[in-house]
Order: structure tokens, then sequence, then C-alpha cells
């Protein structure tokens, strides 16, 4: 058994699992892109988390007689057919793309009945062991003069090089960098990917202990590993959500509190050298222009060409509005190939605007659709931990996706889906909280030893 909490252990392998659903969540390589990737390629990468998956399901049987399944299931086929007949394309490699929408929501299903609410504490125990190898080696490769050379030495990715899955270090002549100091960007493909992997980790922690550091060591190094990503979206979400739980209550003292403390912490925070760099980089073309070649040349050797760099995320959400705008009822569907930006503007760039592009990939119905079912889910979070801010999940989430696409990616969407596919009584009881009643997970009609 592996202690998650001071009340809560879990067997070896169920931890693991989400463990590697993690890194395939982290999406470091084209390898761990294959749960939301194509069905060609190398079958193993693909293959890992079916496998895995089932060895899940048989230590732990799930009924899949579920109403709301086969009720989001039924109306999510039913689009993807209808967008397939919209641009006469029934071929394999077109419907591949709905194939993987469909097993999203199948094995975000999987990890909501399998693991409840045990899934946002076991999840924060392994962004926070994450948190601790990052940290350990990027203070590394800050502090140790000819590092770099040992680094070079693992399988290179988009922005460095890939050290066992565990960490991915930022090689400077790639642009992650500001001043001296490289970026950290984990276990993820860069460091604003890694950034809001921290966010629901921080929330559940938020929701469980409250704003408190003492005796807190994960939020510390949670805390510690997102500023080390220099991210401004991870920076700006946080200060967000911890804004939501400082003002549970408006009173006297937290009005001055925001005031004189958070606030010019919050500006300070924004008024540091690398912030305000990394405005000021996207005036230098010359440097942009580097940076995006080093994507260029990388992902066309490892894909082929097919996806050659990614734009800004502002510029990603302009574009993508254009193109909710060309198709509003159904959108383009998930083969970007028949949106409007890259039929008339490009096909070498990805738009990596999430909130954005859920509208218009989906279109104007089914985009609502997947938006109600969010603050949903963030309600029924907040039910089971005791949370009085219904909304946060939420927030943390759609704030995320202004920068990342996270609908469909492993984790994310059990998260998203929560609300649909929790159990009724799932909620952490009074006595557990006020107790610390120890309990462990129980492997029910499952007679595999942990």
């Amino acid at each position: 058994m592996i202690k998650i909490l001071d009340n809560l252990f879990y067997p070896i392998y169920e931890y693991i699992y989400l463990f590697v659903m993690v890194i395939y969540m982290a999406q470091m390589t084209p390898e761990t892109g294959r749960m939301v990737g194509s069905l060609s390629g190398n079958p193993v990468p693909f293959l890992i988390p079916i496998v895995l998956t089932v060895i899940l399901l048989l230590r732990n049987p799930v009924s899949f007689a579920h109403g709301k399944l086969w009720i989001l299931t039924g109306i999510m086929a039913t689009w993807s057919a209808l967008v397939c007949f919209k641009f006469h394309d029934f071929s394999t490699a077109n419907l591949s793309y709905y194939f993987f929408l469909i097993y999203a929501i199948l094995i975000a299903f999987i990890h909501i009945r399998v693991y409840g609410r045990d899934l946002f504490p076991i999840y924060e125990h392994i962004m926070v062991v994450f948190s601790a190898i990052g940290l350990v080696l990027w203070g590394m490769a800050i502090i140790i003069p000819g590092i770099d050379t040992a680094f070079r030495l693992f399988p290179e990715t988009s922005f460095g090089n890939n050290v066992l899955y565990l960490f991915n270090w930022m090689d400077p002549a790639k642009g992650q960098i500001y001043g001296s100091l490289i970026r950290n960007a984990g276990c993820s493909w860069e460091p604003g990917r890694f950034a809001i992997m921290l966010i629901p980790a921080i929330l559940t922690n938020l929701s469980r202990e409250g704003i408190s550091f003492r005796g807190n060591t994960r939020i510390i190094v949670l805390l510690l590993a997102l500023a080390s990503t220099m991210s401004t979206t991870g920076y700006s979400i946080t200060i967000l959500i911890y804004a939501i739980f400082w003002f549970n209550e408006f009173n006297v003292q937290n009005i001055l509190t925001f005031l004189f403390i958070a606030l010019p912490l919050a500006v300070a925070i924004n008024s540091l050298d690398f912030m305000g760099s990394k405005i000021q980089e996207k005036a230098n073309f010359e440097g942009l222009t580097r940076e995006r070649m080093h994507n260029i040349n990388y992902n066309a050797k490892t894909q082929g060409g097919e996806y050659l760099g990614s734009l800004d995320r502002f510029e990603s959400a302009f574009f993508e509005w254009i193109n909710f705008r060309k198709d509003p009822l159904l959108g383009y569907g998930r083969n970007r190939d028949y949106s409007w930006f890259r039929q008339n503007i490009s096909k070498n760039f990805e738009l990596t605007s999430g909130i954005v592009k859920v509208l218009s990939q989906y279109g104007l119905i089914i985009g609502l659709f997947l938006y109600v079912i969010i603050f949903y889910s963030s309600a029924k979070i907040s039910w089971t931990c005791y949370n009085p801010h219904k909304l946060a999940f939420a927030v943390a989430l759609l704030t995320s996706s202004i920068s990342y696409p996270i609908f469909s990616i492993p984790l994310f969407t059990a998260f998203w889906l929560y609300g649909l596919f929790c159990y009724d009584e799932d909620r952490i009881t009074l006595e557990d909280e006020e107790d610390g009643a120890e309990y462990e997970y129980e492997c029910e009609n499952c007679d595999v030893e942990s």
C-alpha cells in the first residue's frame, strides 16, 4: 500500500497506473501523445495505456450500464457522424479523430468509477512527486556547470531532452530561458503545460487544507514547482484561485489584506523581469523566428512535417474565433484540416487556444453543452470535498485552456466529466475529516493481491 493521506492508502498497481496516465497527460514526446493522437505509427505507445486499463478493470470491475455514459457517447457519436457527413470524409484517417473522442470519454468514465473521490488526492500526490523530481533536476541544471552535456545524452524533445519521462530538461539554445535561468518543464513537453498540470493539484490541496502553509509541505513543493516554470498562465490562475479561496467571507480584514498585501504582491509578480521579457519577446521577430524554427526542425523529424509549430495563445484564439464563425453550428470537427485556418492560412501551424477551440471544433450546441458539464462537475467536486467555492474548479480548468486544449486529454477529461460519472454518495464524510479515521482502498470483487 502507498500512503496518499494520513487516512488514505492505495495499492501499488492502482497508484502506478495513474502515474503512467500523468506521463501520457504530459505529452512530453510524440509517443506519449498517442492517447490523443493518430492510430498510425508505432503501436506500442498506443497499446500500453489500453493494456494497463484492462488490468485495472480486472482488478476493479466496473459496470458500463450507466445511463449518462451512453447518453454522452450517443450525443458525441451522432455529432461525429454529422461532421463526417458534412465533409464527406469517412476515411480511416478522419474517423480516427472521432475514435479518440469516444476513447477519451470511456477512459475518463473508468477513472472516475474506479477511483471516485480519491482521484483528486492521488493526482495531487503524483504531481508532488513529479514536482520534487523536477525541482531537484532543474536546480542541478542551474547550479552545476557543464551538466548540460549529461542532459543532452538523453533523447531529444521539442525544447530539450527527455530524462526517463520524469523530467524534460530545457535546452537554452531552444528558447525556454529567461535571463540566465532555464524554465522548469517538469514531466511535460514545455513549462506552461506543466504549470497547468499543477493547477488541479494545487486546487485539491486548497480544498482540503485551505490557505495553510504551516506543516503543508505538499503545497510548498507544488508552488515552488509552479514558480520555476515562469509561466504567466500558471501564475495568473494560481493568484485567481487563491483570491477565490481568500474571499470566502467579505470582511474588513480580508479587504485590507487584499489592498495592502495580495494586490501589491500580484502587481510585483507581474512586474518581474521575465514577465516583462515574455511580452517583449513577442516584438523580437528574430528571437521568435529562431525559437519557431527549432520547433519546425524537431517536429519535421519526428512527425514527418504533419505538425511543424504552434501560434501564440492570443493569435490562436483570434483564428479559432474565425474558425467558429465560419462553422458555427457543427464546428469544423476534430480534424483540424477542415478548419478555415488550415484551408486558408497555413497547414504548418497548430492553434493552441483551448477555450475557444471547444466552440470552433464542436460548434455552438455541443460546445455550450460541454461548458455546462464542466460547471456541473465543478459543483459536484466542491460538494464532494465540502468546498464552498462551487465554480473554482471550472474557473481553473477554463482559464488553463486559454493556452492549451485540455478536453480529451487524459485525466483532464476525467476532471471535466466528473459530475456526470461520479457516485452519488461519493462524498468525504465529516467524521473522516474530524476524526482522521484511517481507511484503505478496497479492491472489490478482486482476488489479485497488491
